[in-house]
């Protein structure tokens, strides 16, 4: 079942703020590795601590810390278009808590639910995101990014909705084993916390198994 009890603003505070610079530290280090049919896309490392943020200090717990990860990118550059791709990765990370919020609230505290609605959510919110940047707002610059980046893994496509249809869908496969790589791990280092930690358990909004 949920739980409500309010924790300490201190604690929350503190917790938060300290798992934000360690989303901030990974994502500038680049704790990544390639997708390898994209390999501009990279499964990141610092997404868990953004979803550890909400599993252990609740939903505003993992927007802030989203929020300093995607300021921290920011600051770091690198992307094709200044500030596209690390807003596209912000909106990725929104979408998976959205979905495990709605997920856990649905399947009454089981993670398990969260995991399904966070698969649902980021899957088909960056879908749709995808499919508007390469082929509606940016189609000059991704469309031919895109193409290049096929062909450097052997795979040619002619015709530009095509092309950004592939790209959409590759797009979704990444993000849908995305989901599975910032939640498992996050869940685990927060059951591990809660059994470190056991005064934590009475603020613990989620549960380990789904409620029949």
């Amino acid at each position: 079942m949920v739980q409500e009890n309010r924790m300490p603003k201190a604690v929350w505070i503190a917790g938060v703020a300290a798992l934000g610079g360690a989303a901030i530290a990974a994502g500038v280090a680049r704790l990544s590795t390639p997708f390898p049919l994209l390999p501009f896309l990279r499964f990141d490392g610092a997404e868990i601590f953004d979803v550890l943020s909400m599993t252990l200090f609740g939903p505003m717990g993992g927007v802030v810390t989203s929020l300093a990860h995607w300021y921290g990118l920011v600051l770091n550059g690198g992307s094709l278009v200044p500030g596209v791709g690390e807003t596209m990765k912000l909106l990725a990370v929104l979408s998976t808590l959205l979905g495990l919020y709605a997920g856990i609230r649905l399947g009454r505290g089981s993670i398990w639910w969260g995991l399904i609605g966070a698969l649902a959510s980021r899957t088909l919110i960056m879908a749709l995101a995808t499919f508007v940047l390469y082929y509606v707002l940016l189609p000059s610059v991704y469309l031919p990014f895109g193409s290049r980046a096929l062909q450097r893994v052997g795979i040619t496509v002619q015709g530009e909705l095509t092309l950004a249809l592939l790209m959409t869908v590759l797009n979704a496969v990444f993000n849908l084993i995305h989901v599975f790589v910032s939640v498992i791990p996050a869940y685990a280092i927060h059951r591990s916390v809660l059994r470190a930690l056991p005064f934590f358990n009475r603020y613990s909004w989620i549960t380990a198994s789904p409620k029949r």
